[in-house]
């Protein structure tokens, strides 16, 4: 033991003298020299200390192996394992708003986020032609139904001229022939002399009133029949006439039945009164139908040509409506990327608008997960937010050939977001689980 310790007093004096001659030596030197040698010594002191740190880390780390969670690329593609597939959130109301024809932006009267209504002009394309096409279309149309207003009755004199020569007939009739068969005013009209027959009391003398009242406008009428349509003149007139033959009619019923005690000049205003009414009747229709073929036919040009510029107006506004971007249902702008002096190309989308509080999610699901589902079931959405199965469809999507599902969330959707991609646990699911570990 006394050896040891006279071995480490040697070793310690021979260190400490070497230290000591290191130490005169380093006074010798130049101020530069000692500078640099001082620095070099500092940077291999941090070095050592640092290389010392690290490997008292590397000596302290645990041997952990390293873990590895398996997943089918089906789950984590929304599509594959059954447990949960992957939906979009979006509107029920939803459009997606393209140009009809192409041209320069004008003006946007809205901005993204704003609500509009149903037929609200988004924006306007440069329509300065079309506008001018529907000024011009007016115009030939305006000018047509002007034309047409102003074109003349052919035969409206000949007309008019049946009508009260027809009155002045028929009123000599009733008054000088007709009355013959009637005396003093009864309750129900003028009385009739030769008894009631089959036809009751109130019979004659009412419809002799009623025929009296139409021949008062019949006689009203005569003074403003140049301002009427002929047509509607010659029908009333064609009214009371008739109504008068149906009068004449029964009263040679009465007349011809035995005991009527008709007289000779009754028997002979009645013959001639019902041959005159004949008359009347014959010659009003005649001349109504020859008036109205007339006048259809003079008219039927004019009524092509206001069909026709009616025609090229609707089309000029139909080009003008092209260069309005409308909105086709009540919503928000959702998206709106067009400005002022942008030029867009027909068939552009340029706008959307959705009504954002009414959201459902769609997804798509394999075959074999399509029977396992139907309308009605309930689902989760995001793990937290309750939705049911509201539509399946019944074939493959044409394009990813999966089925489609609509999914109604039926609670608070207050954090979804219209396009936002969402989780959806679906119903009856087994997900495949394949946990493990690889070192």
């Amino acid at each position: 033991m006394n050896a040891l310790i006279a071995r480490a007093k040697g070793a310690l004096s021979y260190f400490i003298s070497r230290i000591q001659s290191f130490w005169s030596w380093y006074r010798t030197q130049k101020p530069w020299k000692q500078v640099a040698m001082g620095i070099a010594a500092a940077v291999v002191l941090i070095g050592g200390i640092s290389l010392l740190h690290g490997l008292g880390k590397v000596a302290e780390a645990p041997n952990e192996l390293r873990t590895v969670t398996l997943a089918s690329a089906g789950s984590l593609s929304g599509t594959g394992d059954g447990a949960s597939v992957i939906g979009t959130v979006r509107s029920i109301a939803e459009a997606m708003i393209l140009a009809e024809s192409g041209g320069t932006v004008r003006s946007v009267r809205t901005q993204q986020g704003a609500s509009v209504q149903a037929g609200f002009v988004i924006a306007e394309l440069d329509n300065a032609s079309q506008r001018a096409s529907v000024l011009q279309a007016e115009g030939v149309y305006d000018a047509a139904v002007a034309a047409r207003i102003c074109v003349s009755p052919v035969d409206a004199a000949a007309a008019r001229n049946a009508y009260q020569s027809a009155f002045s007939a028929t009123d000599y009739a009733l008054e000088n022939q007709v009355d013959s068969f009637y005396g003093a005013p009864g309750p129900y009209g003028p009385n009739f002399t030769l008894g009631e027959g089959r036809f009751g009391q109130s019979f004659f003398p009412s419809k002799r009133a009623a025929i009296d009242s139409m021949i008062d406008a019949w006689r009203a009428n005569l003074t403003s029949a140049g301002s009427k349509d002929p047509e509607q003149l010659l029908s009333e007139a064609l009214a009371t006439v008739n109504a008068t033959n149906e009068l004449l009619q029964s009263i040679a019923e009465i007349a011809n039945a035995s005991g009527s005690n008709v007289s000779a000049t009754q028997t002979a205003n009645l013959a001639s009164a019902r041959a005159t009414m004949s008359a009347q009747a014959s010659a009003l229709s005649a001349a109504r139908e020859a008036y109205r073929s007339k006048n259809v036919s003079s008219s039927a040009s004019v009524d092509a040509s206001v069909k026709q510029a009616l025609g090229s107006l609707r089309g000029a506004q139909a080009q003008l409506e092209k260069t309005l971007i409308r909105a086709p249902l009540a919503g928000t702008v959702n998206f709106l990327p067009i400005r002022v002096g942008d030029y867009v190309t027909a068939y552009t989308h340029v706008a959307t608008v959705a009504q954002n509080g009414a959201l459902e999610v769609v997804t798509y699901v394999s075959e074999d997960e399509r029977e396992q589902l139907s309308a009605g079931e309930k689902v989760t959405i995001n793990e937290n937010v309750p939705g049911v199965i509201t539509r399946v469809a019944p074939a493959l999507d044409p394009t990813t050939r999966q089925i489609e599902v609509h999914v109604a969330v039926t609670r608070d959707a207050s954090g979804l977001v219209n396009g936002q991609s969402v989780r959806i646990t679906l119903p009856n699911a087994k997900p495949v689980s394949a946990p493990g570990q690889v070192a």
